[in-house]
């Protein structure tokens, strides 16, 4: 019996299809491209698309009016995005949602899966914003 109880879980295949980066931009996004646009903070992004914070509940499934100003890109990545899924965070006040990007130009696609490959490299490396530069830091 105890046994079972301290086994350990099996680690999960990671099956993204592109890889993913931690981030701290500040994105942009209208919920059915209407209202006022939101300004929040990011937590990660892939070619695929990202997670980000706020403090309202979206309805799974919407659509979403999106925009990140990428500063190694040196330009802003737009498009829209479906939620796929929206979760409570440890404070209780605010969620994380998860989105998909539905039309990003192929281009910002591409530019997005070529940073985030670079950064997959550098498993040592701490990404930092200085004055729109980027710089890898050793621990």
């Amino acid at each position: 019996m105890f046994k079972k109880l301290f086994r350990r879980k099996k680690k999960l295949q990671d099956t993204r299809r592109f890889k993913r980066f931690r981030l701290a931009y500040l994105i942009k996004y209208q919920i059915n491209g209407k209202g006022e646009p939101r300004i929040t903070n990011a937590r990660d992004i892939s070619a695929g698309g990202l997670r980000f914070l706020t403090r309202e509940q979206i309805p799974e499934s919407s659509l979403l009016k999106v925009s990140v100003y990428m500063p190694p890109l040196e330009r802003s990545v737009e498009g829209t995005a479906q939620v796929l899924r929206m979760r409570k965070s440890r404070k209780g006040f605010t969620y994380y949602a998860a989105i998909s990007f539905l039309d990003l130009p192929e281009e910002d696609r591409n530019a997005i899966n070529e940073f985030a490959e670079s950064l997959s490299h550098d498993q040592d490396g701490r990404l930092l914003i200085d004055h729109a530069n980027i710089v890898i830091r050793k621990h």
